[in-house]
């Protein structure tokens, strides 16, 4: 090969070995590994519109989202082979047979709880443990350090860990209840489109050492008797004219929000294992109760239109329960952040907002409307539209480490999280969290290919340089001869 033919086979290495290395770099190690609890969504973000109203008693809140299906299916028993199957586990992503209900969650605080104004949501959750993250704790270490009832790490505040980053560390009984009688938790409220909605509520609970319900009762319940290995109770055909749904109704998402998709106290009998069931008979493993005391202070009514869900929630101003609510007053200010489970998604896979302001006659980013009377005139109430994205394995204990987030110094200043990324950023970095490990190596094995490349094609250049094409021998002997 002559020179030209070098320098020729030189360049094209490069360009083929850069193309290669955007190819693989970008896009080479995003997969789904539901052995690793990782599931990417379709869409990485969601509009969700929001109004506020109040008068002298109640908060009124207005949500409105799209989704191409609305769920409100959600953990079914089903009659197969003999015996009663569930269906409607928390799902690594999509749940593959629509039995897992849409939810809406927000965290409410009054500026009691540190930080929550600068980042939400993602101060409550770390990577390392927490519940179906990439690596997730063993139940067995869990169990033995927060306690028999507690199986996997969910949402807690940094101040209730002597290290805010290991979930280990938590501090003793008596220093987390002087933390939520100081008003140290946040207020979440959590709307299902079947554990709750059906019968007009919402469901009450905060976070401070976990996810926590308040004080009362929930409303629902498990339907399973463990010794039997069967439902405890079933539909009242009297009321219902059914014992039981159908499964292929179920799979083809053919009961409307008209029909018993749902089995309330109202409605159900106990269990009659002498019936006659059939295959394919589905009976809810969640049996709707009247929520009591704090836990039932939150009403609703969520509406599942063609393409997305309609949903007004209603609570007192102040519930009288301070340890477990954060309570509203005229010129007051307050923290919120938003979340929405949609398409059959369960845990992590929800869409997040960044934490915004709430105001009662004081400026601030959704203003609530005052109003006299029984309902709010929605009409007239401004709405406020809140971008909100997928948020990977995002976790506190990553973020506030300056050796794997640039960040840390930033954070640990109180910069929010608004001034250094937008939301485009945040779907991009939550997307990159999930592949941290391999994308690392991936950068690495990239970079040492290109060392070894610059180094042989350093050579290869110099030789060129050193070594020129010789004149043809023939013609120089030619030219001596003559001579």
């Amino acid at each position: 090969m002559g020179r030209s033919g070098k320098l020729i086979a030189v360049i094209v290495g490069v360009v083929v070995v850069a193309v290669l290395s955007l190819v693989f770099a970008s896009t080479g190690v995003r997969e789904d590994d539901h052995d690793r609890n990782i599931a990417q969504p379709d869409d990485l973000f969601l509009d969700l519109e929001i109004q506020a109203a109040y008068n002298d008693d109640d908060i009124f809140w207005r949500f409105s989202w799209e989704t191409d299906t609305p769920h409100f299916y959600h953990d079914y028993l089903v009659y197969e082979g003999g015996e009663w199957v569930r269906y409607g586990q928390s799902p690594i992503g999509t749940d593959p047979h629509h039995t897992y209900e849409d939810r809406l969650t927000f965290l409410l605080d009054d500026g009691s709880v540190d930080l929550f104004r600068e980042y939400g949501g993602f101060m409550t959750v770390v990577a390392d443990g927490g519940r179906f993250m990439p690596e997730e704790a063993d139940e067995d270490e869990v169990e033995q350090i927060l306690g028999e009832d507690r199986t996997d790490v969910r949402k807690f505040l940094p101040g209730t860990r002597e290290d805010p980053t290991d979930w280990r560390t938590v501090l003793d009984d008596d220093e987390i209840a002087e933390l939520r009688s100081s008003g140290y938790f946040l207020d979440l409220w959590h709307w299902r489109a079947h554990r709750s909605n059906p019968i007009g509520w919402a469901d009450d609970q905060l976070v401070l050492d976990y996810r926590l319900g308040d004080d009362g009762e929930a409303p629902y319940s498990t339907n399973w008797d463990d010794e039997t290995e069967q439902p405890a109770f079933m539909f009242d055909p009297d009321e219902t004219g059914q014992y039981a749904m159908a499964w292929d109704r179920v799979l083809d998402l053919d009961y409307s929000q008209d029909d018993y998709y749902y089995l309330s106290e109202e409605f159900a009998v106990d269990f009659d294992p002498d019936h006659e069931w059939q295959e394919g008979d589905v009976i809810p493993r969640r049996l709707l109760v009247e929520p009591e005391g704090s836990r039932g202070v939150i009403f609703a009514q969520g509406i599942a239109q063609d393409g997305g869900w309609d949903l007004e929630l209603q609570r007192a101003l102040d519930t009288g329960y301070p340890e477990d609510d954060k309570a509203l007053q005229e010129f007051g200010r307050y923290e919120v952040a938003f979340a929405i489970h949609a398409n059959a998604t369960g845990s992590r896979w929800h869409y997040i907002g960044m934490p915004m302001t709430l105001g009662l006659q004081r400026d601030a980013d959704i203003e609530a409307t005052y109003f006299e009377g029984d309902t709010p005139p929605w009409d007239e109430v401004e709405t406020v539209t809140d971008t909100l994205f997928y948020p990977g394995a995002i976790g506190w204990d990553h973020l506030i480490d300056g050796g794997e987030h640039a960040g840390a110094g930033a954070m640990q200043g109180g910069t929010p999280f608004s001034v250094a990324h937008d939301i485009e950023d945040m779907a991009y970095y939550a997307l990159e969290s999930e592949f941290r490990s391999e994308i690392i190596s991936q950068w690495l094995w990239t970079g040492l290919v290109w060392i070894l490349f610059i180094v042989a094609g350093s050579i290869a250049v110099i030789r060129l340089g050193r070594d020129p094409d010789p004149p043809d021998r023939a013609l120089v002997s030619t030219a001596t001869d003559d001579t």
